[in-house]
């Protein structure tokens, strides 16, 4: 990109161009910072699952008079709880102790969280397809095993939450130059749509008898990726406890 810098265009035709060397200085500083929002197209896909699958999953449950679609409000109420006392006790204890977790390693916590999640969701609905008297053809009926069996997987997801997309907005807005705050922000939240572009690839196991194999296969993909995240990312914590 040094190219591109006006002050470096010596072997071309002097010609007006509508930026300056600031300019390409900033650009490459946002690009830096949106590397780190590639991976978030599979941890999109893992929290797409609250409101479809993780939703056609406790239908097959026993819920009682509660609709199964409410089960997804957990993860909200979950979050108005733990967010005050991430943000309020559990950060500021581990600075305390010397242990100052950078936004890489709270962004491969949420990863691997979420990973947890869905391998959560995986075993649930092995035990409902063990559960009669449906087993793995329940249709609109439910097993009889019940729906609050869930609310692990809700609460891993919204710890995920906390750890990878409110710190993946942090960073987006901190890390950005001034004049493209709005453009990382907004490359940050297109990495929504490539989760769901994702979710398409996992029509063929979203629905009975296939349940199993789609979590499954989400935490598997999850696992990895936020493994891989942290290998190609974490000295950026390291730079950034030099700077700081």
């Amino acid at each position: 990109m040094e190219y591109a810098k006006p002050s470096n265009m010596v072997d071309v035709p002097a010609s007006p161009v509508s930026w300056d060397d600031h300019f390409v200085d900033e650009l490459r500083h946002t690009l830096k910072a949106c590397k780190v929002f590639v991976f978030y197209p599979v941890y999109w896909l893992c929290f797409g699952q609250i409101t479809n699958t993780l939703i056609s999953q406790a239908g097959e449950m026993n819920s009682g008079s509660v609709p199964n679609d409410i089960m997804q409000n957990i993860d909200p109420l979950f979050l108005i709880i733990f967010i005050p006392i991430f943000d309020k006790l559990l950060y500021p204890g581990l600075r305390r102790c010397g242990m100052d977790i950078g936004p890489i390693l709270r962004i491969f916590i949420g990863f691997v969280l979420a990973a947890i999640a869905m391998a959560y969701a995986a075993i649930v609905q092995h035990l409902v397809y063990t559960t009669g008297p449906y087993y793995d053809n329940p249709g609109s009926q439910h097993n009889d095993i019940s729906a609050a069996i869930q609310i692990p997987a809700y609460a891993f997801i919204a710890w995920s939450e906390i750890f990878a997309s409110i710190t993946g907005l942090e960073y987006a807005y901190t890390k950005a130059p001034q004049s493209m705050k709005s453009i990382v922000m907004s490359i940050f939240l297109f990495m929504n749509c490539g989760g769901a572009i994702l979710a398409f690839c996992f029509n063929p196991v979203s629905a009975d008898p296939y349940l199993v194999q789609n979590f499954s296969i989400a935490a598997g993909l999850m696992g990895f990726f936020a493994f891989l995240f942290y290998a190609c990312f974490y000295k950026y914590d390291k730079l950034e406890r030099r700077r700081g």
